[in-house]
């Protein structure tokens, strides 16, 4: 039979969860700010590749330089879509 967990335990086990919560939700506002802004993200991969001395760390920064290419790429691809459409709107408004 299981032991029910004393006072002390249990209050150690919510602040793990709790750390825990609050880890995962630095991360994804990290990962998200690193997508949206490619140049932050940029900045982000950086700091965490090159200043950081623990393996985690380093995969998050190697995480936020990904994340940072593909928002640029998105980026750059909205561009170029925006261009075409202003430039095929504004040959067909001359006809």
């Amino acid at each position: 039979m299981e032991q029910p967990l004393a006072l002390e335990e249990k209050k150690r086990v919510r602040f793990e969860a709790t750390v825990d919560i609050l880890y995962l939700l630095n991360l994804f506002s990290l990962y998200l700010g690193a997508f949206l802004n490619p140049i932050i993200g940029i900045v982000y991969a950086i700091i965490l590749k090159s200043g950081s001395l623990s393996e985690r760390a380093k995969r998050v920064g190697h995480i936020c330089l990904i994340l940072a290419l593909i928002g640029l790429g998105i980026w750059v691809l909205a561009i170029i879509i925006i261009v075409v459409i202003a430039v095929a709107a504004g040959i067909g408004s001359r006809f």
